[in-house]
């Protein structure tokens, strides 16, 4: 890459992270204020910013290159495990938080791939059913745990409702918009997940999810692309909330895979 073609790629990363946490301020501004033990200060809300934006051009990076990377690694002594990725991306966004799992003693890891620019969460849920189907045959002893990022959440919540899932046994949310996300109003192909939609309401009319699975659900207060923050809330799961950790340095983060990783290894009920 060129020096002025890498100085492309790094202005547009600060653009877009810096208008995506300006909005996060406005909105914060207007409604949807933290509590004062959750405020940052300047130094350790810059280092938090300066991490997203990294793990950010990160991502970009690694769905450039993501399907050059397996679908599946080799079955391990901790049972499999199926990834679900986020809007815009590919398996390739799980790159290193695979390889922890992995190193972990977790296998297969299989990560799901849908269409994710224009999506039907639905139709993905279907497909998503038949790959749960695929891996579990291949890991016939061990239970399935799902772990879904940003709206991969969604898709796994739409699955679980629709389809019987009996070899799964613990779900794993990251950063997921349980009750949908304002930022969705200005992308046309987000509407399906923006507060009070039609998808939106009816995941959570009558949602027993959390009462069939051990269902986890981690997020961040400092999340710029899930707003308001409480959004990421799901009742009656088990919440685990972060407050310096942006939305794409979830999947990087060492602390989010430590807590990640202790509740996959906790026992089911």
């Amino acid at each position: 890459m060129s020096l002025l073609a890498f100085e492309f790629f790094a202005s547009s990363v600060f653009a877009v992270i810096t208008t995506m946490y300006a909005l996060r301020a406005l909105r914060q501004e207007r409604s949807d204020v933290a509590p004062p033990e959750e405020h940052l200060g300047l130094l350790h809300a810059g280092g938090s910013f300066a991490a997203e934006c990294a793990a950010f051009a990160a991502a970009l990076v690694a769905v450039a290159v993501g399907r050059l990377t397996t679908r599946c690694t080799a079955p391990a002594r901790r049972g499999p495990l199926i990834l679900v990725h986020g809007f815009g991306g590919n398996r390739g966004c799980w790159w290193l938080l695979r390889r922890r799992l992995a190193n972990a003693g977790w296998g297969p890891i299989c990560a799901f791939d849908y269409r994710s620019l224009r999506f039907d969460i639905d139709a993905a849920a279907r497909d998503l059913k038949r790959f749960v189907d695929a891996t579990a045959a291949s890991a016939p002893v061990k239970p399935v745990a799902l772990i879904g990022y940003g709206i991969g959440g969604l898709i796994i919540r739409s699955f679980a409702r629709r389809y019987p899932a009996p070899r799964v046994r613990r779900i794993v949310t990251l950063g997921t918009p349980h009750s949908g996300t304002e930022p969705a109003r200005w992308i046309p192909s987000l509407a399906e997940i923006v507060p009070d939609s039609k998808l939106i309401n009816g995941l959570n009319a009558g949602d027993r999810l959390p009462q069939q699975f051990d269902f986890i659900a981690i997020h961040s207060n400092f999340d710029a692309t899930v707003l308001p923050a409480s959004s990421s809330h799901y009742p009656l799961a088990f919440n685990i909330q972060v407050n310096d950790v942006g939305h794409y340095a979830l999947l990087l983060s060492r602390r989010v895979y430590r807590l990640l990783a202790e509740n996959l290894e906790a026992p089911t009920q």
